[in-house]
């Protein structure tokens, strides 16, 4: 019973963690009714989990896709098994025996790999992100383009080869962001 009641708490604490950040369940819905009937989701970043690739401020572009088109290094928004949004990184895709999928996610400025998402837990596909820079300047990123799909398939790539980056691995990693979004 001690265990029930601890977990019983540590699910409330992380339901109020929840909702003090702003984010209540009822806009959950509301994406999910959005991203489900076929129209696009456009969300400012708030968090860290996804640094120094998402640095908080930029506008992404969510959309519904088909399951199968995921693909390695693709950012997927999805409720995770506690029913709470996350945005983070697909490292690895297994196709379980009944023909569905299974996603191993991560974020890049986390050390361990998120519990395993199932296809029908996923909400959409970042497919643009749009970072805007003190000069009013914004930059466009297509996520479906060939280039980068190709820096995101490689940040998945490095993470599945060294799990948690080592210090040298997270400078060079950083620097190529920094480059990239300048």
């Amino acid at each position: 019973m001690k265990n029930l009641s601890h977990h019983n708490k540590q699910e409330t604490e992380k339901q109020e963690i929840f909702t003090s950040k702003g984010f209540q369940l009822e806009k959950l819905q509301l994406f999910e009714e959005i991203l489900s009937g076929g129209s696009s989701l456009r969300i400012r970043v708030t968090g860290k989990s996804m640094f120094p690739f998402l640095r908080g401020g930029e506008i992404l572009t969510i959309k519904k896709v088909p399951s199968f088109s995921l693909r390695k290094g693709d950012l997927i928004f999805f409720k995770n098994i506690y029913g709470y949004p996350l945005l983070h990184r697909i490292i690895k895709i297994r196709e379980s025996y009944d023909k569905t999928f299974i996603f191993f996610t991560k974020g890049d400025a986390l050390g361990s790999i998120d519990e395993p998402v199932e296809q029908n837990k996923v909400l959409g596909k970042v497919c643009k992100i749009e970072k805007t820079y003190p000069d009013t300047l914004i930059k466009n990123m297509d996520m479906g383009s060939h280039f980068w799909r190709n820096i995101n398939l490689s940040i998945a790539l490095a993470h599945r080869l060294y799990g948690n980056l080592s210090r040298i691995k997270i400078f060079a990693y950083r620097m190529l962001i920094s480059n990239l979004f300048k």
